[in-house]
């Protein structure tokens, strides 16, 4: 493991990843701080139309699907920003507040292959925490663009404000509600524009991750993080022995998951927020199991200011190798630092494997989505050894062989022995 920082100062959301031009975009207070992931340097800041408002708090940012656009939440001017991530220039979008909260706009944004954003709109220092229009959505293809609380009758009728986070495609948006005991978290599918899958989630959530292939998200409340698929099926909660060796161990907004969902990224303190000796790191689990797979200890804090609603500190590149972590020496934005870290090794993990069901004669072809794939990486199912096809440290085609009917475990090994297994990962008939 390697790693460098860079200074910062002041940035707020979560890192977003260009893979195209291989730069990361993150929110600073009035602008948009761009850092060159080949040359290790930062660009020049994009700046919101016509030079940023005396208000200007910025929070979330999402890149389109076709990496076109940059659009960008600004919490105190109460806008939406579209911008050319080349040129600079852009548009800027009026969207408003909350109605009965002192302080209210838009945090959080989620770019889709529709030309529809999703928007969560949050509210401060109101009387009530109700909020039936906090999630509203952005029609691209309007000129100029508007916006609409989100007309879909499974969330409509939700009151809280809406962490959202969506897919590289663009073909999957998760939400979860930051101020709704009892509400649900949802998922919206291209496929069915018009409607969002929700299932209970009981409590109000703090944090919300999700893969960038839609096959795996992660939420955090009152303190637990748990993992579902893309269906909202609970796959795991992650309560490894290993993760109460640090008793005073704070989370940090920022939960995010490698590209494939086979592991979870959960960044974290070692004690209160800001306090001296205090040091960030990370842990690495399993999305199935939930265990521990490794954890880094950073060189500083993570910058902890604002909640998971409104920032997020940590993300990853295409293959979950580069970890891109906001932190600073103390915990203040004013000595906030950007933190690359390169993995020497990526953990085995399986993420998802298609299709779920093959004939038990053999000769199927498996997809199977996971990470720190090598090319010389074997598998047996149930036992038997497989013919494998390496695609890429995130893909494997495998041959299967002739199988017993019902469920098949599946052992995945690296040639220096690292190994990763999954129950009832698919079935055969």
């Amino acid at each position: 493991m390697d790693g460098f920082s860079a200074e910062l100062r002041a940035a707020i959301q979560k890192p977003e990843l260009d893979q195209k031009r291989q730069r990361l975009y993150l929110t600073n207070v009035d602008h948009v701080d761009v850092f060159d992931l080949q040359q290790n340097t930062f660009l020049a800041p994009l700046q919101p139309p016509g030079g940023p408002p005396p208000s200007a708090a910025l929070r979330g940012l999402a890149l389109t699907p076709d990496a076109s656009q940059l659009v960008v939440a600004d919490f105190g001017s109460q806008n939406i920003y579209l911008l050319n991530p080349v040129t600079g220039t852009g548009t800027t979008v009026p969207v408003g507040g909350v109605p009965g909260f002192t302080n209210s706009g838009p945090a959080r944004v989620a770019a889709t292959s529709t030309q529809i954003v999703f928007v969560g709109l949050s509210g401060e220092s109101g009387s009530s925490g109700a909020c039936s229009t906090c999630l509203a959505q952005m029609n691209l293809t309007a000129s100029p663009p508007t916006i609409q609380p989100a007309p879909q009758p499974e969330v409509t009728s939700i009151t809280g404000a809406p962490l959202v986070q969506g897919t590289a495609a663009g073909d999957h948006v998760f939400v979860a509600f930051g101020a709704a005991p009892g509400g649900p978290v949802a998922v919206w599918n291209a496929s069915a524009p018009n409607q969002f899958l929700t299932s209970v989630a009981n409590a109000s959530t703090t944090d919300l991750g999700a893969a960038s292939d839609g096959s795996m998200f992660a939420f955090q409340s009152k303190g637990v993080t748990e993992m579902r698929a893309a269906d909202l099926s609970l796959t795991s909660i992650p309560t490894s022995a290993e993760l109460a060796q640090i008793p005073g161990r704070v989370l940090v907004p920022g939960a995010a998951l490698h590209p494939s969902g086979a592991l979870l990224y959960q960044p974290f303190l070692t004690g209160a927020p800001a306090s001296p000796g205090v040091k960030g790191g990370i842990d690495i689990l399993d999305a199935h199991s939930g265990v521990l797979r490794l954890r880094i200890f950073l060189p500083q804090q993570f910058m902890t200011d604002v909640d998971g609603l409104h920032g997020s500190f940590l993300a990853t590149d295409e293959n979950g190798q580069r970890l891109f972590a906001v932190t600073s020496a103390d915990g203040t934005r004013q000595n906030a630092a950007l933190t690359v870290v390169h993995l020497a090794a990526v953990p085995l993990g399986i993420g998802t494997i298609t299709p779920s069901t093959v004939p038990a004669t053999g000769g199927a072809t498996l997809t199977i989505r996971g990470s720190g794939f090598q090319s010389a990486t074997t598998l047996t199912v149930n036992g038997k050894a497989a013919s494998v096809t390496f695609k890429d440290s995130n893909t494997l085609l495998v041959a299967t062989p002739a199988l017993t009917p019902g469920p098949q475990q599946v052992i995945v090994t690296n040639p220096d022995g690292e190994t990763i297994s999954l129950d009832a990962a698919f079935f055969a008939n």
